[in-house]
């Protein structure tokens, strides 16, 4: 009775500390929640560069992509499974969630043989320069339609649709460059288990063939164990540490508004120092910035840019350069051109006591330097000047009134 009772608790140790949700939710589960919560957030509106995506996310700026990851992450922890930083990436724009998917083998080209799945993250080409600007989450498929719900359509989530007859480019699916194909597997999904295996069963044999594999099995066991010692005595183990990722990433510049023409290094760092980093950089307004190696970006068009700098598929860091135009060619005029323009004037400006001192050859440092040597005396020579003016002054006006009375006398 002990033993039975032993084996039981055994039994409930095992059951209770085996994770419950393994293989317990369906692929068509999880793909329904993620569509049902983007479909939950049709008329959103926040504007074209700020969302409550982005508050999630920490980052503000164009957020198609946030929405998405957001959908995953929200889906997820209804779920109870993990689905973002899992099955898609942590974060990024349309170009690096395309390699995202690319590096993992699970990124379909429209033009391919795939058809699209609801959950599918869709990727869309407006200008046709092979550049994704904006992503959005499969939400059905009938036939060659896609129906799909996006974020940051004017602002808003929107439920869109995209048939070869639709208007191009916004409504026709000749603007989707592709798809990204969630393993879904990988957040433990009940519909695509791994297979396994059972051990293979083995036959009963003879006496004699079992003892002559055991005879066998212990001189091949006696040599390999006189190699073993050979191997001891004339080498030595080496053994090597495996590299050690990074875990954080920041990224910094010495400056993010530019002019058309102007280069700037968009440089990185890692931690730990010295950890090992795939890193990559991109951008989807390739018309308004180009990326070189080394993170050289050069302005080439108006506008603002998202660049997003990606470690190891994992940690993604992204900012906004502003390109303004070139004020040298707004002022760099040609001869004729200058000759058009009616010319300005400006009013003289007034000069300081200080300046019209310099201009003729008094030094107002010295002078504040030693003003008690001279503020006294001229304190003295200023209230005697003042006096005689004055005195000279009553005197004067005493001569005139003299005068004055000299003429009525003699009239």
């Amino acid at each position: 009775m002990k033993n039975k009772l032993i084996a039981l608790l055994c039994v409930l140790v095992i059951f209770v500390s085996s994770p419950l949700t393994a293989y317990a939710v369906s692929v068509g589960e999880m793909k329904s929640t993620v569509v049902s919560v983007a479909q939950a957030e049709i008329g959103y509106e926040g504007t074209g560069s700020y969302s409550k995506y982005g508050e999630w996310y920490g980052y503000q700026g164009a957020w198609c992509t946030t929405f998405a990851l957001w959908c995953f992450n929200r889906a997820g922890e209804k779920l109870g499974v993990k689905l973002y930083a899992n099955i898609v990436p942590s974060g990024g724009n349309c170009n690096s969630m395309i390699s995202w998917f690319k590096n993992k083998g699970r990124y379909h080209e429209r033009t391919s043989d795939y058809t699209p799945s609801k959950g599918d993250l869709v990727f869309f080409d407006w200008s046709g320069n092979g550049s994704s600007q904006h992503v959005g989450i499969v939400s059905s498929v009938s036939g060659s339609t896609i129906h799909t719900v996006e974020g940051n359509c004017s602002g808003k989530v929107k439920a869109k649709t995209y048939t070869p007859s639709g208007s191009k480019p916004y409504a026709n699916i000749s603007s989707i460059m592709g798809y990204g194909s969630p393993n879904w597997s990988a957040a433990g999904a009940s519909g695509e288990a791994p297979a396994t295996t059972k051990a293979p069963t083995t036959q009963a044999t003879t006496k004699k063939e079992t003892a002559t594999k055991a005879s066998t099995t212990q001189a091949i066991t006696a040599k390999a164990k006189k190699k073993k010692k050979k191997k001891k005595a004339t080498t030595t183990e080496t053994t090597t540490e495996p590299p050690v990722l990074a875990k954080d990433m920041t990224i910094h510049a010495a400056t993010t508004e530019l002019e058309v023409g102007d280069s700037v290094t968009l440089d990185y760092s890692v931690k730990p120092r010295g950890a090992s980093a795939v890193v990559g950089y991109f951008c989807d307004e390739e018309n308004i910035i180009e990326i070189s190696e080394g993170g050289v970006i050069t302005a080439t068009g108006e506008g603002t840019a998202t660049v997003v700098v990606c470690a190891n598929d994992e940690i993604y860091r992204q900012c906004d350069f502003v390109v303004g135009a070139n004020t040298a060619d707004v002022t760099r005029k040609t001869p004729v051109e200058a000759n058009n323009h009616i010319a300005t004037t400006f009013a003289p400006v007034e000069k300081k006591p200080e300046q019209r001192l310099a201009e003729i050859g008094i030094n107002t440092e010295k002078l504040a330097s030693h003003k008690k040597d001279y503020i006294i005396p001229l304190c003295i020579i200023g209230a005697t000047a003042f006096l005689s003016l004055a005195i000279l002054g009553v005197k004067a006006a005493a001569k005139a009134i003299r005068r004055k009375k000299e003429t009525e006398v003699r009239e």
